[in-house]
């Protein structure tokens, strides 16, 4: 390649990614719900007329499931050659339409150059509110997919640049809170002509050949960059095997298995040995396991490969039809980030067998929680979908970080200043909690608790969790990190101890409901902890003075 081509591809590698930045930019400012205004559920790529991955901006890694087919599930519904300017396609069927779960709506419009489809633009927003048997569309004890909401195989909704107010009132009818669908499609609708136009200049500025070559050029040096970084680690196998504290619909004990192999410059996921699907909603569709395996590979391997298909192409996933993480119809699938935190302390954990210097120990996965009800300030009816931050696993050099998403989840906590003034409710409490973080030579991070007030009418609660049951485990002789819980009523005569999963919970006006997440295991035996960090904890009210002398054998002076 001659230098001025070479330049000619960085040049086009940034303003993808540039392009694709805008397009977050956009979709965020112009959404009219708190979960992408705020909460930033949402995420833009850009792929080539064959549906490859050029750029992509992500808020979570499970996000690119839902992007990820949608290109060959569109031209297989609309050929390429009838397709025309303007047109948006919209989908959400994790079976028919490249989706992962429904809530997650994505939109595909082509770009088009000398007549013909030479790249896609695409954006996925998390809709607040879809359907199905409960507020939120969210609910880890669905059965079927039937019974989660709104299905969306792909659809116009723009046709030539003309909305199809048809298919938009469809999504609308189905939605408890239509006003938040209207303004959220348009900010997806909008974000897509931003990007359109982006495209259409870079390809007027180096050709649709030129483009169409510099596509191929960022493509082939993903591959590369990750077959060099697979070919520098260890070559064997590894095995991991994580427990699923619950099915969605009570407790259990299903088995999550995969084995890693590592053979010259290509990776190899094998699931072969998990459990069949589960009766309950946590079943992850090939494409949400790609996802997170893809994520894996990045932070485990090389953190800086770039987000395209080229780095995808070295990995082969395998899982059988039916399983855990290759659901089939009619499984539900709806609270598939809750499998997929637990993928990745699957995925690290055999890591660990082989560079325990990268991997993170067990983490706590995030907590959810959905409030909904009529709320008296409007009269209006409300949902506010709400996702609870856990916390990392120690690391061999560091501790974990307290109250931050891990592995495949991305989105913010929804800020407390926007939760009161969107929705009819208070946060009484929001704090770390002492001694949460696994004991280790790096201590775990903290895990969260918040209290949450409701003042609606007709007030109802889904909550849905997993690590309330199995701790996330420690690593190289650190301890388990703690559990997880949630509380109705807490701190009074009438507190009651709610299950992992629940749905359709009645709450009455001025009911407290509280939050608890788990905490991230400890890396390295904990008498090993520099005695000055044990200190700082105390100090900082991250561990308490009795358990500093119990799990770390340093005596806190009075």
């Amino acid at each position: 390649m001659e230098p001025d081509d070479r330049m000619m591809v960085e040049i086009t590698a940034h303003r993808l990614r540039a392009a694709a930045e805008e397009m977050m930019a956009t979709l965020i400012r112009t959404a009219y719900s708190p979960n992408i205004k705020e909460r930033r559920d949402c995420s833009v790529g850009i792929f080539d007329v064959k549906g490859q991955l050029l750029a992509l901006t992500a808020i979570a890694p499970l996000h690119l499931s839902s992007l990820l087919g949608v290109v060959q599930h569109v031209t297989k519904r609309f050929p390429l050659e009838t397709l025309r300017p303007g047109d948006g396609i919209l989908a959400n069927d994790p079976y028919n339409g490249g989706g992962s779960h429904l809530p997650d709506l994505t939109l595909a419009t082509p770009v088009f150059a000398d007549g013909k489809v030479v790249a896609f633009v695409c954006n996925i927003a998390h809709h607040s509110d879809v359907g199905g048997k409960v507020p939120g569309s969210e609910s880890a004890d669905c059965t079927s997919i039937f019974q989660e909401g709104l299905r969306l195989p792909p659809v116009k909704l723009v046709s030539e640049g003309v909305v199809q107010q048809d298919i938009f009132n469809i999504v609308l009818l189905n939605s408890r809170t239509p006003q938040e669908r209207e303004g959220d499609l348009k900010a997806q609708v909008a974000t897509n002509v931003t990007g359109v136009r982006r495209m259409e200049e870079l390809i007027a500025r180096f050709g649709s050949d030129g483009a169409a070559a510099a596509f191929e050029a960022i493509l082939a040096h993903g591959e590369a960059r990750a077959r060099a970084a697979i070919a520098a680690l260890p070559r064997g196998s590894w095995s991991n095997e994580e427990i699923v504290d619950s099915d969605g619909l009570g407790p259990a004990a299903l088995r999550a298995c995969v084995t890693v192999t590592v053979e010259g410059d290509s990776l190899r996921f094998d699931f072969t040995g998990s459990d069949p699907q589960m009766r309950g909603a946590r079943n992850m569709v090939l494409g949400a396991t790609l996802a997170g395996v893809y994520y894996a590979v990045k932070a485990l391997v090389d953190p800086d490969l770039p987000p395209n298909a080229g780095t995808f192409r070295p990995i082969e996933v395998v899982a059988p039809p039916g399983s855990l993480f290759n659901a089939t119809p009619p499984a539900a699938v709806g609270d598939r980030s809750s499998l997929g935190n637990l993928l990745g302390d699957l995925i690290f954990g055999a890591f660990a067998q082989a560079v325990p210097e990268r991997i993170m120990a067990g983490c706590g996965p995030l907590a959810a929680m959905t409030f909904s009800g009529v709320d008296p300030r409007s009269g209006r009816y409300f949902v506010d979908y709400e996702t609870y931050a856990g916390a990392a696993g120690a690391q061999f050099d560091q501790d974990g970080k307290d109250a931050v998403r891990v592995h495949i989840s991305g989105s913010a906590n929804l800020p407390v200043e926007a939760a009161e003034h969107e929705f009819p409710l208070a946060v009484l409490r929001y704090e770390l909690i002492p001694d949460s973080g696994g004991a280790g030579m790096f201590r775990g991070g903290l895990g969260t608790r918040r209290d949450v007030q409701m003042f609606a009418e007709e007030g109802r609660l889904v909550g849905r969790a997993l690590r309330q049951v199995v701790a996330p485990r420690g690593h190289g002789g650190g301890h388990d990190g703690s559990l997880g819980r949630f509380d109705l009523r807490p701190g009074t005569d009438a507190a009651t101890k709610l299950e992992a999963t629940f749905s359709d919970l009645p709450i009455a006006v001025g009911e407290v409901v509280r939050i608890e997440t788990p905490a991230g295991a400890g890396f390295g035996d904990p008498r090993l902890r520099d005695p000055a960090l044990v200190l700082a904890d105390v100090a900082d009210g991250k561990v308490s003075a009795e358990a500093a002398e119990r799990l770390y054998g340093a005596v806190v002076p009075a």
